[in-house]
């Protein structure tokens, strides 16, 4: 991406407003560096849980932070972006005493299908991946901190717990107080607990390989830890966002901030942003529901190309409902920003134009609405409503493309800030005969078979054969293709 804004953030006149789960309100960003040109953003997201194989909901959550990160870039913020992948964990131990598998191995394997994957999303890649399984030293020393500190306590059996009671100001994150909390934690077998609210830090443990030796005895790291330790270690006790899903506030984000501030003494994280949940036609994502999606089979099925686009529409905290519906709704819009690129020779090696008033002004839009809380839906809108200007010029020949090859690259450039437009006029009308074909339960046609029909209607339609002409119409109406007839030819939509 080498598109930037016209001003450093800091002599900025509007900074970026993000809402602040801890808060619950916008507030504006305003880094912990205070450098004046190009200061670092410390961004840390909640990654995967490399258990099985990952699910869309995890490409939906990482394309929404990529999106994030790629605008804090163009806002000219150096993003220091990490994401862990916790590979000790209750549900992995789980799988491997089932399984009998190597852990180490399992969870290699399933983290690297899921980053091939976001691959084929085109989410940049992460500047650090921090393994549980690389800092259970590093862990075992923030625990020690926390012990000595008098945050938390050591039971006969080497479980090593945090004490809620000594953390004031718990359950600022979730907005609950500790006394309605009671009903809500997940229940311990230990009763050796001095509250059902503190959480483990330790369990001892000797069932797999992934037990270490500790202090305390054989163990591993409670769930929590992981991360406060992690980010300790790489960024710092003070960080400037910290992100992930949702359904992590609490327990997850609300320990991690309890034992976090509690071992620094300060604060922990400036921003707290959470990305809405998945749902599949209606419901929420579950195997028990049978409409769990593993993440490499959702991009079989409804494509890299689109599957970014439909995600980019959303807000990234609101939930959003993947139906076959929304992605058919959604293939014209990708395709007419395809097939204008396509339109214009030489398009990537153009200059964008940032100058003109028409470009001023789509700038201006799109930096707003993504100022305002990163919002991708309407910063679409304003490239929507750019590419349409750009396509009627073009169609009514008031401009040639060396007129708008200019624009065109603006608007293909900021589409990339969105993470939008990499692939491709022929892979993104591949990618949609597939997907309306799977929908509809059709036999899926190539671009070559398309084409191949188009150009026998139109021999036949010469020949006045219009019974022919007609039947050819059905046939790729079936198929879920709408032929569009003009003066400058024939093409075709997605019905």
């Amino acid at each position: 991406m080498t598109l930037q804004s016209r001003n450093e953030y800091r002599s900025s006149p509007r900074k970026i407003a993000v809402y602040n789960t801890l808060g619950s309100e916008k507030v504006a960003l305003d880094p912990l560096d205070q450098a004046a040109s190009n200061p670092e953003i410390k961004m840390y997201v909640c990654g995967l849980t490399p258990q099985e194989h990952s699910h869309i909901g995890h490409g939906l959550m990482s394309v929404r932070f990529d999106i994030v990160r790629r605008y804090l870039a163009y806002r000219r913020l150096r993003v220091n972006f990490v994401m862990n992948v916790t590979d000790i964990e209750d549900k992995i131990i789980a799988r491997v005493l089932a399984t009998g598998q190597d852990p180490l191995v399992m969870t290699r394997g399933y983290t690297d299908e899921f980053y091939a994957c976001l691959a084929t999303l085109k989410t940049l890649p992460v500047e650090k991946i921090t393994r549980v399984t690389e800092f259970v030293p590093q862990i075992i020393r923030f625990i020690e901190g926390l012990i000595s500190k008098g945050f938390a306590y050591i039971t006969p059996e080497g479980n090593v717990y945090f004490d809620v009671s000594k953390k004031e100001d718990y359950g600022k994150l979730s907005n609950q107080n500790t006394s309605m909390l009671f009903e809500s934690v997940r229940k311990e077998l230990d009763k050796q607990k001095r509250s059902p609210l503190d959480f483990a830090l330790w369990k001892r443990d000797e069932s797999t390989k992934l037990s270490q030796p500790s202090p305390w005895g054989i163990g591993r790291p409670g769930w929590h830890i992981e991360c406060s330790a992690m980010i300790h270690e790489v960024l710092g006790d003070h960080i400037d966002i910290h992100g992930g899903g949702l359904d992590l506030k609490f327990p997850h984000h609300e320990n991690e901030i309890a034992q976090s501030e509690a071992f620094s003494g300060g604060c922990f994280a400036n921003i707290w942003m959470h990305s809405g949940l998945l749902n599949i036609g209606g419901q929420k994502m579950s195997k028990s529901l049978n409409n769990f999606i593993v993440l490499s089979e959702g991009l079989e099925n409804y494509g890299a190309a689109l599957l970014r686009f439909v995600i980019a529409r959303q807000h990234y905290r609101s939930s959003i409902d993947l139906t076959d519906k929304l992605f058919r709704d959604n293939l014209n819009a990708l395709l007419d920003f395809h097939r204008l690129f396509a339109r214009l020779s030489g398009l990537e090696s153009a200059q964008p134009d940032t100058a003109s008033p028409e470009c001023q002004a789509v700038i201006e839009a799109f930096e707003a609405a993504m100022d305002n809380d990163f919002n991708s839906p309407e910063a679409l809108v304003a490239l929507e409503k750019f590419r349409s200007e750009i396509a009627q010029r073009l169609d009514s020949g008031k401009a040639g493309p060396a007129d708008v090859g200019g624009q065109a690259k603006l608007l293909l450039e900021l589409g990339h800030i969105l993470g939008l437009f990499f692939y491709p006029l022929e892979h993104v009308e591949a990618e949609g005969l597939r997907v309306n074909a799977r929908i509809l339960g059709a036999e899926p046609l190539s671009r070559e078979d398309v084409h191949r029909l188009m150009q026998e209607r139109m021999d036949v339609r010469a020949a006045k054969n219009f019974a022919r002409s007609d039947e050819i119409r059905n046939e790729l109406a079936a198929r879920g293709v709408e032929i569009l007839d003009s003066k400058a030819g024939s093409t075709f939509r997605f019905a």
